[in-house]
């Protein structure tokens, strides 16, 4: 299975993804090999890209903007924010990985331009370039533990 162009499904296809954050160990071929299995997503300042509880479809670098995460509190209605992302970081990683509802809230707070990758077009990258998935899910891996590792910092402070 091969990258479809914007043309031929009716969605516009970056040329590269940002070479700063998630993607940086990847060579500029290899960005763009990624780029051409996601689709670009253009959301006006104050867009919502997804809300807790929505079906997880995918994953989504942030090529330019800023993207705000929240998580529901125990309190009805109430919403913390858990994180503030920009250019190169990848938010909603594990949909790839499952088919759980999403924990958090997406939130542009600047027009933002994303790349969406769905769990289907990354399968197909799989199949196509087992070592480009491979380097791009070590990245997910290292991030993921980064803000865990930051998360863990902020609570321990707490107490």
């Amino acid at each position: 299975m091969h990258p479809t162009s914007g043309e031929q499904a009716g969605i516009a296809v970056p040329g590269t993804v940002s070479s700063s954050g998630l993607l940086a160990a990847l060579t500029p071929a290899e960005r763009a090999v990624v780029a051409g299995y996601g689709r670009e997503r253009l959301v006006p300042a104050g867009g919502e890209i997804w809300a807790v509880g929505a079906a997880t479809d995918g994953l989504a670098w942030i090529e330019d903007g800023q993207v705000e995460l929240k998580v529901d509190t125990e309190f009805p209605g109430k919403q913390i924010v858990v994180g503030v992302f920009a250019a190169g970081s990848v938010i909603g990683a594990s949909g790839v990985l499952e088919c759980q509802p999403r924990a958090t809230a997406a939130k542009a707070l600047v027009p933002t331009t994303l790349l969406l990758l769905d769990r289907e077009r990354f399968d197909a990258l799989a199949a196509d370039h087992p070592h480009l998935a491979i380097k791009v899910l070590k990245a997910l891996l290292l991030a993921e533990a980064t803000r865990l590792r930051k998360a863990y910092a902020r609570l321990a402070s707490i107490f």
